[in-house]
């Protein structure tokens, strides 16, 4: 048998069979990246929609924040409105 390299996949299963060696066992095919990325965010999404919490806003009449009005912030600091 000549070696050529139009086909090596032949060539191969030719030499398995002379040299009496199994077929090779094909490993599962590994998802894409596309596909990871596309399973990752339908996971989570469901994982926030089941995460959501929905709050009722209560207006109150002090409520409404005057331009000067001190506020705290998320990080606990002081801030004056100014608009």
């Amino acid at each position: 048998m000549s070696i050529d390299r139009q086909n090596p996949g032949e060539h191969a299963a030719f030499w398995r069979r002379v040299l009496n060696k199994p077929e090779p066992v094909t490993a599962e095919r590994k998802p894409t990246q596309a596909e990871r990325l596309a399973a990752w965010s339908a996971q989570n999404r469901q994982d926030e929609a089941k995460g959501m919490q929905t709050r009722a806003v209560v207006a109150t009449p002090g409520a409404a924040y005057k331009v000067g009005a001190e506020r705290f912030a998320m990080d606990g600091t002081r801030w004056k409105r100014v608009a």
